[in-house]
């Protein structure tokens, strides 16, 4: 028995760790992308040089459920329960509880946690992004960015008497459902927070508890499933989360997987309580240790298409000038309208983009200004860059390159910047922003440029 208990405590511990782990390279106060827009050598709280706050791209609207569907085919949805009141009743059932659909209501945010930082306590949930609350209808739509997902539902729990079939109670609640993900960790999070808006008759001393389950290339233990029973009432936020991990681990793995949360309600004052009822995140998570450059295994929605944000007015101006002005000629990439670029990832491949759109002068290329280097759009680490379009080679008036002309359409672009902003910029925002989105071969990107 001690055994066991210790073995327990040592579970929850770990679990602990994993979770507190996950949540701070996740859900950390600095945007990804102005963490990724800091220099190596430079600290994010450095004065020296800083980044200015860059706007993030739009969440991407999913999908909706069928949750009637589900509800309906359910052993013991309201509507099973009705055709079957007199069975029922033979059974020795009094009163059933039942799991309905409800009219969609728009969302509140809730109001504790009031930070990431605060998730961090022993059983406190992780806040939803406003983003969720903002986009959702309460009809069960889920929303993702690269790295999050979400969905707020709508539902009742009916009370039902037997053998009458009258309505004696009625829970009214929202599902306030969130998926993160971490970079440079195979693990995810999945957690619900059943929020109770209303309700009357036979409700008092209600509890919800849950489970998990992960489906695809994962594993999901029993120790990092968490919830509990709990209380349901107005103003109350009971929870519970998993955390799946991947097995797509090794050198050069790639997986995807599926996590689903699981409910029931449960009454001291009902014959039955209602059956379980689960959620599955309706965009796969993507796992992999196949990123170039990096030797972590780590977790993306990969149905996002990532965006690479570069401030004008940043720590790279003349690289950010010349790809805005290689989009607004005509080239892919832009967010959010254009044609998106594809990664490329052979080492031969990236040169023979490099070379075609920025040859040396030593082999019959452009002459390099002192301090200046070259810089070509789409990145050579493209699958759009310049060898896929050798002859169609434009520069602009302020590149410094007089041997290439203006053109618009399909094509590339090469252009003179200061040699140690491209160099800073391929290596501390480029090379970044791979690596934190997971942007493996031909996956599809934007860059958007700002002021």
């Amino acid at each position: 028995m001690a055994h066991a208990t210790s073995s327990i405590r040592e579970g929850k511990i770990v679990r602990s760790v994993l979770r507190t782990t996950l949540i701070a390279l996740t859900l950390a106060l600095l945007p990804a992308q102005a963490i990724a827009a800091t220099p190596q050598n430079q600290s994010p709280s450095s004065s020296a040089l800083v980044a200015p706050e860059l706007p993030q791209p739009k969440p991407q609207k999913a999908e909706r459920p069928d949750r009637s569907g589900a509800l309906t085919s359910a052993a013991n949805s309201c509507a099973t329960v009705r055709s079957r009141l007199d069975a029922l009743a033979a059974e020795g059932q009094k009163t059933v509880a039942c799991i309905a659909p409800a009219p969609a209501r728009k969302p509140s945010a809730a109001k504790v946690p009031t930070s990431y930082a605060s998730a961090l306590a022993d059983r406190q949930p992780v806040p939803l992004p406003d983003w969720c609350y903002d986009l959702s209808n309460g009809d069960g739509t889920w929303y993702h960015t690269r790295s999050e997902a979400c969905s707020i539902d709508t539902l009742s729990v009916d009370v039902i008497n037997i053998p009458s079939g009258e309505l004696v109670g009625q829970i009214y609640y929202q599902t306030n459902e969130f998926v993160y993900t971490a970079h440079d960790m195979p693990t995810w999070g999945h957690q619900v927070i059943i929020r109770m808006y209303g309700g009357w008759g036979q409700i008092s001393g209600t509890k919800v508890e849950g489970a998990a389950t992960c489906d695809g290339q994962c594993t999901l233990s029993e120790a990092n499933v968490d919830f509990p029973a709990q209380s349901v009432s107005v103003g109350s936020a009971p929870w519970g989360d998993a955390l799946p991990t991947s097995t797509a681990t090794a050198a050069g793995a790639i997986g995807e997987a599926k996590s689903t949360m699981y409910w029931v309600f449960t009454n001291p004052s009902w014959t039955k309580g209602t059956d379980l009822i689960g959620s599955q995140v309706v965009v796969p998570v993507r796992c992999d240790n196949a990123t170039k450059g990096v030797t972590k295994a780590g977790c993306v929605f990969k149905d996002y298409a990532p965006v690479n944000v570069v401030s004008l007015s940043g720590l790279y101006p003349n690289y950010a000038r010349h790809i805005q002005d290689a989009q607004a000629s005509g080239l892919p990439g832009a967010y959010p309208d254009g044609q998106p670029l594809t990664r490329q990832t052979s080492d031969t491949a990236i040169a023979s983009n490099r070379t075609a759109a920025c040859p040396q002068a030593s082999s019959g290329g452009y002459p390099r200004p002192a301090g200046y280097s070259c810089d070509e759009y789409p990145f050579a680490s493209t699958h759009q860059g310049a060898a896929s379009n050798r002859l169609l080679g434009r520069t602009f008036n302020w590149c410094q390159i007089p041997t290439l002309t203006s053109r618009t359409g399909p094509g590339w672009s090469a252009c003179m910047i200061p040699a140690n902003e491209n160099t800073d910029a391929g290596r501390d925002d480029l090379r970044v922003f791979y690596n934190e989105n997971r942007v493996l071969e031909n996956d599809a990107f934007y860059v958007w440029i700002v002021q």
